[in-house]
């Protein structure tokens, strides 16, 4: 049980940390506000927060280009797509775009890919976990994702949604229940194989419309996405969908060691390690031609 003394040593902690990280600050001293408290709480100016399911909330932060933008991009990383994490909390948006992710070991490249979207005139959005669970192909994910849209996108902008391994199933959930809001979806590393959080088979594919892009690595080691046979088989059954591409990529640096943990990490050709440019490139030329 914690201390009173060491209670007190995390709230001076949490008073150090901007809103978003308040999740992980209020489980370690207790006394969790509810959701009410926490969608009235005041955050930074790039951080916004909406209702999740029936007693939870979700965070996300906003990156705006210079001038207005022409897009808006929902970007997924990988894992359980949590922006923070008690191993080495991030302080700011700066920080986050810096490390690359949660903590400098985790350089996600749906993270680090934030300028460069950005500098292409697209309104990103990067999506916390939600703080009551990890779900990534539930109706209830999908839903708060809308109203994250509905929220910062006044102007009814074209929407693409992207992610990365496990974002993957996310970002394919979004286009699988929010249809004809989304207009492009890029999936990296797909997650066609069992992972914590299920598949890209788990959401109702066959209701997407949107055009997907779908990048893999030749080398990619990852159990849950090294299948090219597998990724052709959910394009296939994406029966909705007239434009889809999979493109094949090549280069890059692979894993120093082979484990499951090494293979599926950002630093492998998994995690498009060492090709980041070349990656946004296709990325970026593929929105832009769909708007």
């Amino acid at each position: 049980m914690t201390s009173q003394r060491g209670k007190a040593l995390v709230m001076i902690i949490c008073l150090l940390v901007v809103p978003f990280g308040s999740a992980w600050c209020w489980s370690q001293g207790g006394d969790e506000p509810n959701r009410d408290e926490k969608l009235k709480e005041k955050l930074s100016e790039n951080v916004g927060r909406v209702p999740y399911a029936e007693d939870g909330t979700q965070t996300y932060f906003v990156f705006r280009p210079a001038n207005a933008p022409k897009a808006i991009f929902l970007s997924m990383q990988g894992s359980a797509g949590c922006l923070f994490s008690e191993r080495g909390p991030i302080q700011s948006e700066e920080d986050l775009i810096a490390n690359g992710g949660p903590s400098p070991f985790h350089p996600s490249i749906m993270i680090q890919g934030t300028p460069a979207w950005t500098e292409n005139g697209l309104k990103v959005i990067l999506p916390n976990c939600p703080d009551v669970d990890h779900s990534s192909s539930t109706e209830e994910y999908a839903a708060a994702i809308n109203k994250i849209i509905e929220k910062e996108n006044p102007k009814n902008l074209p929407v693409f949604t992207g992610g990365m391994s496990r974002g993957t199933i996310r970002a394919t959930n979004i286009a699988a229940r929010l249809t004809t809001g989304i207009r492009g979806t890029i999936l990296l590393s797909t997650s066609t194989s069992d992972t914590y959080d299920g598949t890209v088979f788990d959401p109702p594919i066959k209701n997407a419309t949107s055009a997907f892009l779908m990048m893999i690595h030749e080398n990619d080691g990852c159990v849950s996405s090294e299948s090219l046979s597998m990724l052709e088989d959910f394009s296939d059954d994406l029966t909705k969908v007239k434009d889809k591409t999979i493109i094949k990529v090549t280069g890059g640096m692979g894993a120093r060691r082979q484990t499951r943990h090494s293979l599926c990490g950002a630093r492998s050709h998994h995690g498009m390690n060492g090709i980041h440019e070349e990656v946004f490139k296709i990325m970026n030329d593929w929105m832009n031609k769909r708007l």
